[in-house]
């Protein structure tokens, strides 16, 4: 039987540290919320090993050390209201919910969106709310957002979602060449006259996320 809590403890020190995550409240959220529960029950004794997980319908976990550094990298406050793009079985949103004050969380299949729900009920996370609207549209009824997260690899951001951003808010998600099998993590950044920048952070070897065919966009 895996002891979970051993290999959270693990996951944290060996995977997450190491790569030069040093934000206390977000260490402290990978050694509280148990990974485990959002994968299917057959995943569960690979649940912290350090690798995507396929989680069904077009969603999978971020292996550890990426989703870590790319959480870090956006800098996250205690007063963001984030918008959550592609949560899956919810654990980003469960990941950010200490961290910030609000947690939109974008989703549009039922069978994901009925476990992040419940999940977020068990884990008694109270400052996310759920969503249902295609990923690429993001969600404007909530927006202006300090921070939108993408949960996956994108060839491109479509200019709907930078429309959704606050002045001097953050966007971070990974960019990457349809023929690439590596590709960059990337903070784009709205400055105060709604002007759009973009800092290259690290190499990421993350699938794409489903649901993000675009036309209209910002290319990196």
């Amino acid at each position: 039987m895996t002891d979970f809590e051993l290999a959270r403890k693990n996951m944290v020190d060996c995977q997450i540290r190491p790569s030069s995550v040093v934000n206390p409240v977000l260490l402290k959220s990978f050694e509280d919320i148990p990974r485990e529960l959002f994968v299917p029950e057959k995943l569960q004794h690979i649940a912290y090993n350090d690798e995507n997980i396929d989680i069904g319908q077009g969603r999978f976990l971020m292996e550890p050390a990426t989703h870590a550094k790319l959480l870090q990298e956006a800098n996250l406050k205690e007063d963001d209201i984030v918008l959550d793009i592609g949560v899956g079985s919810g654990y980003s949103s469960a990941i950010l919910s200490p961290n910030v004050t609000t947690v939109i969380s974008l989703e549009v299949n039922k069978r994901q969106m009925d476990k992040a729900t419940r999940l977020w009920s068990e884990l008694d996370l109270c400052n996310i709310a759920l969503v249902e609207s295609p990923l690429n549209n993001g969600e404007s009824k909530h927006a202006p957002y300090s921070l939108i997260i993408i949960n996956g690899s994108v060839s491109e951001v479509p200019q709907i979602i930078f429309d959704q951003l606050a002045n001097n808010g953050r966007l971070v998600t990974i960019i990457k060449n349809p023929k690439q099998i590596i590709g960059k993590a990337i903070i784009f950044a709205k400055d105060s006259h709604g002007h759009i920048s973009s800092e290259p952070l690290f190499e990421a070897g993350i699938p794409y996320i489903k649901g993000f065919d675009t036309k209209t966009s910002f290319q990196f």
